[in-house]
């Protein structure tokens, strides 16, 4: 859906992003590598206020407040949202039209049910390349009138890859889909340029393997997560990897 990403490398040399993720990275206190970002957390999220300001990474916390919420809390920790729907729920409506963005990553985690215990599962880009996933912000007030800005991550249909441990992958965007995404006015965005923007990634472009169970404690955020189950039983062979 996912629940936890990571974040372990900046963008390629030639990523046009690099700059404005390698001077959030300097000027604030996150750690370089992120091996388990979870919710409530706050993480790097790209975005574009207009064509000639150009983009800009901020630190944004992991699970949408809504405008109108009266507490940070008050409602369903939301980190995800249907891309299918995003356009035409009340409470994602305002930020589609007009708060897109882009989240940083290079790989993410899915469970699969494996007897008693959900077994996580990693999936990144093939070269091990950053990605980024389409995501909405908003910007909420506390009651000393603070703003907190909170984003979510959008979710389609599976590949084939990552259909074999869950029902659901982010929706990862490459090429002029990024500015399409960060820039597009919101009358572009009709059902069939939708159905576009929102396909998966295709599987080939993906590689995915069963981790460790470390990943599950949201207090670890360290190569443990990324290797290999200890259970015998538990191999790459069991999701035909």
């Amino acid at each position: 859906m996912p629940g936890r990403y990571t974040l372990t490398r900046l963008p390629a040399e030639e990523d046009r992003f690099r700059p404005v993720i390698s001077q959030l990275k300097t000027s604030s206190n996150l750690k370089d590598k992120l091996y388990n970002i979870a919710p409530t957390q706050e993480n790097i999220v790209i975005r574009q206020l207009d064509r000639e300001a150009g983009p800009e990474a901020r630190l944004m916390r992991w699970g949408l407040i809504p405008s109108w919420a009266k507490t940070d809390s008050s409602q369903k920790l939301l980190i995800n949202a249907r891309a299918e729907t995003v356009a035409d729920k009340p409470l994602f409506k305002a930020a589609f039209h007009r708060r897109r963005c882009i989240v940083p990553a290079d790989g993410f985690y899915e469970w699969k049910r494996k007897r008693d215990v959900n077994q996580p599962y990693y999936f990144q880009m093939a070269d091990e390349s950053v990605f980024y996933m389409a995501g909405v912000w908003e910007s909420w007030r506390n009651e000393k009138d603070e703003a907190i800005e909170s984003y979510l991550i959008l979710t389609t249909r599976p590949n084939s890859l990552v259909s074999k441990a869950h029902d659901r992958m982010p929706v990862i965007l490459q090429g002029d889909k990024l500015d399409f995404w960060l820039i597009g006015k919101p009358e572009l965005f009709e059902a069939e340029q939708q159905a576009d923007l929102f396909e998966p990634l295709p599987a080939k472009a993906m590689t995915g393997r069963p981790v460790s169970q470390a990943v599950n404690n949201a207090s670890l955020d360290g190569p443990e997560c990324l290797e290999a189950p200890k259970e015998e039983a538990t191999t790459q062979l069991d999701m035909g990897f």
